[in-house]
């Protein structure tokens, strides 16, 4: 088992026509990389300070100085002393400002991290600068203790290898990682491309103590298929993402899946006739409209884990009345999610012009989520389907499971398994259902989850 550590700074490539000097050339280069690496994050150090220092001191204009265009037209002057306003009436007044540290590099951002103290919690802004080094975003957290992750021992690396590249385009490109099997030179393998679950989430889906989707990587890739993971919107874009108006779940979710589709329609070593999708929870819950979206037959198949047969506000309310039961949710935040659900429920309901009364923000995703009704939509479509779902899952429980059952009766090309053992995450535990405490426990997902679907995708593949 091994500790999370911080991101280390990737190399710098860098074209600078340097003149040949009496040293050896792989000295120079080194030296020239190492220098522009060295003045780059000291400027984006500078930046990240001064922006931080700027919004908290109500300088809003001042901190927007080094902002990209996109972020520009995202994030008006009001908008940041708004979000600041809230932040600190959250978190408290600041106490400390620490020392900023270079984050991860990836082809969309290079990070900068600035530990903060507020009043009544620990947070870390990320700071993320465009590769000409503009101020494109940044998201705040709140610290958490240090979880552990465990490698599988299914993960082979000698059978695999990793390339990082991005899927989408301005303002709204997304890091990648694609994990392709060794193959031989002229050898094209079929690929699974990960879609999230809710919430903002980076490639590998972490939450607390598991990274399922980092297993499902090298788990497939140790067994010759190829996965396409990347950095959720929300996640890479946090703040561009808060300055839209009419987000929806598209969004946040379809429209990048789609995209990740015609990368990999156009990806050496890729088979473009197998593409295959995977989506958890909510990514499960959009596979019928991804694959509407993809109706020239790109994909081939589709995996649906822990996937949402009913509507998500139905769906919170089960899950949140469990969570009291545990008391782990305070009533009064039930009786919220409650009122609000029976707002947005109303026929009279307009995400153009929600009622005063609907403090959930963001109305059009919201109204998107609750009028969307997967299950029925599946019912005219012809892609492959696999259903795979943990029988202790509290989140998406076996009831979303036997609506997908039910609604998909008459179509011949689709299959389910359940496993009694497993969670939302898919992770083993004990008892007849699971409960939060359990994602803190390092796991990952078993042998058996990777060879049913390395089973299926060989079965289903052209």
């Amino acid at each position: 088992m091994k500790k999370v550590k911080a991101a280390l700074p990737l190399a710098v490539s860098l074209a600078l026509g340097l003149q040949v000097l009496p040293i050896s050339t792989p000295t120079v280069q080194a030296e020239a990389a190492a220098n522009a690496a060295h003045h780059s994050a000291k400027v984006e150090y500078k930046r990240a300070n001064a922006f931080l220092t700027n919004v908290a001191n109500g300088k809003a204009k001042e901190a927007k100085r080094y902002f990209s265009r996109s972020l520009q037209s995202k994030m008006s002057e009001e908008d940041l002393k708004t979000w600041w306003t809230s932040l600190t009436a959250q978190f408290g007044a600041v106490k400390k400002i620490g020392t900023a540290v270079q984050g991860e590099v990836n082809p969309v951002h290079r990070n900068i991290e600035i530990p903060i103290e507020f009043e009544h919690v620990s947070a870390t802004l990320t700071v993320r600068f465009s590769q000409n080094r503009e101020i494109d975003d940044w998201r705040i957290v709140p610290d958490e203790r240090n979880f552990s992750f465990s490698t599988p021992p299914y993960d082979t690396p000698k059978n695999y290898s990793e390339k990082q590249l991005s899927i989408g385009k301005a303002p709204y490109e997304l890091p990648a990682t694609l994990t392709l099997p060794t193959r031989s030179k002229h050898q094209n393998v079929p690929v699974v491309i990960l879609v999230h679950g809710s919430g903002p989430s980076d490639q590998d889906e972490t939450f607390m103590s598991l990274k399922p989707f980092r297993d499902l990587a090298s788990g497939l890739a140790s067994q010759g298929i190829a996965v396409l993971r990347y950095n959720k919107r929300t996640y890479e874009h946090t703040a561009k993402m808060s300055g839209e108006s009419k987000i929806n779940v598209d969004d946040e979710t379809t429209d990048d899946a789609v995209l990740a589709v015609k990368a990999m329609a156009k990806q050496k070593g890729i088979d473009c006739g197998n593409i295959f999708l995977l989506g958890h929870s909510q990514g499960g819950m959009m596979m019928p409209r991804i694959l509407k979206q993809t109706q020239d037959k790109s994909v081939r198949g589709s995996i649906l884990l822990a996937a949402p047969s009913r509507t998500l506000p139905e769906l919170m309310l089960e899950q949140f009345t469990y969570l009291v039961s545990l008391n782990q949710l305070p009533k009064e935040q039930l009786t919220f999610f409650q009122q609000q659900f029976a707002i947005l429920q109303d026929q009279s309901f307009s995400p153009a012009q929600p009622p005063k009364g609907f403090l959930l923000g963001t109305p059009y995703f919201w109204y998107d989520l609750a009028h969307w009704h997967p299950a029925e939509v599946a019912k005219s479509q012809d892609t492959p389907l696999l259903f795979l779902q943990g029988a202790r899952d509290y989140q998406v429980t076996t009831e979303d499971f036997e609506g997908w059952k039910q609604s998909l009766s008459q179509r011949s090309n689709t299959s389910f398994k359940l496993y009694p053992k497993l969670n939302h995450f898919f992770t083993e535990g004990t008892g007849e259902k699971s409960t939060p405490d359990e994602y803190a426990v390092s796991a990952n997902i078993p042998s058996y989850i990777i060879d049913d679907i390395v089973k299926w995708v060989r079965e289903t593949q052209k």
